[in-house]
């Protein structure tokens, strides 16, 4: 097996740590997002890998404007309407009128849906402690750390218009 490190040779010394991030950010996606997580998304024909980060921000934040749950999405308000829609139809998530705006909807978890949050969290977080199992905790928490920063920075590089 190839290290996912020697892969990365970089024309520029100076930018071998972006060059060796994008591989392994690359290499990161591509493992979690098929072979590890692919099918971590329980029974229920609505929850997939699209909406279950609806399930997830609703969780995390609360009830929330579809603007504001847009937002924390990253995607667009037609993608977050169809996602919304699919949760809400299957008994998911609630959406009603904003109180304080008639032409904005607010979101939130049902029961079920936050039964099938903690389900679906659960599956994925079976192969995270298999494979972080002999990590030092303070390790782990410095994983977590570091890429709770990284996100932050790209969503405000997103914010910015990508500058």
């Amino acid at each position: 097996m190839t290290s996912t490190t020697d892969a990365v040779a970089p024309e520029d010394p100076g930018q071998d740590s972006l060059h060796r991030l994008e591989h392994e950010i690359t290499v990161l996606i591509r493992r979690t997002m098929e072979p590890v997580w692919s099918g971590g998304y329980g029974a229920h024909e609505a929850v997939d890998r699209y909406t279950y980060p609806v399930l997830a921000a609703l969780d995390e934040n609360g009830a929330q404007s579809l603007t504001l749950l847009t937002a924390r999405l990253g995607v667009s308000k037609p993608t977050a309407s169809r996602q919304v829609s699919r949760l809400s139809r299957a008994g998911l998530v609630d959406v009603r009128p904003d109180e304080r705006d008639s032409r904005s909807v607010v979101v939130s978890l049902t029961a079920e849906g936050l039964a099938q949050r903690e389900l679906v969290r659960a599956a994925r977080l079976r192969p995270l402690q298999a494979v972080l199992a002999a990590w030092p905790q303070e390790d782990r928490e410095a994983l977590g750390t570091l890429l709770a920063r990284f996100n932050e920075d790209l969503d405000a590089y997103r914010e910015h218009g990508g500058r």
